[in-house]
């Protein structure tokens, strides 16, 4: 289970609305001074990312909880995330070169095809997540209360 700490900001019915912060590697290796990303992400300055969890803890509004996922749910949604749509990119780009005879914009179908892919690979993963969203091994769940609001 990978755990992650977020805030309660807001409770709908038995469902709570965390914002947890994302984090970057950025401030940890050697290059931090000279590495673009670390820039950009001083500039972007802070981000937080939305999600709903059930409430099976008993949390409030401004409870900090532990929320966890499998790593077997990580690692499938990452599959599906990244790899899906770029091996459909790759493959509507080598069924055009293939089928497509040498013409004067022979480049440009390819790479239009190729796109092309990688969108059908994209709506792919998203209906395969808008079909498993109620599913448990992708919601993340609430494992426990770090910090009531108003307690120390």
């Amino acid at each position: 289970m990978i755990e992650e700490q977020a805030q309660v900001v807001d409770i709908k019915g038995d469902q709570l609305v965390l914002q947890a912060q994302t984090k970057s590697a950025c401030g940890s290796c050697a290059a931090n001074k000279g590495c673009g990303t670390s820039v950009l992400s001083k500039v972007v300055g802070r981000k937080f990312t939305h999600f709903q969890a059930r409430n099976d803890v008993g949390a409030n509004i401004g409870d900090t909880v532990i929320v966890g996922i499998s790593e077997d749910a990580l690692l499938k949604g990452s599959t599906m995330i990244y790899i899906v749509p770029v091996l459909m990119m790759l493959f509507f780009a080598l069924m055009a070169e293939y089928l497509i005879t040498p013409l004067q914009n022979h480049d440009l179908i390819v790479a239009i095809c190729a796109l092309s892919g990688l969108a059908a690979g994209s709506l792919l993963a998203r209906g395969y997540f808008h079909r498993r969203s109620r599913t448990q091994m992708y919601s993340p769940v609430v494992l426990r209360k770090i910090i009531e609001h108003g307690k120390l």
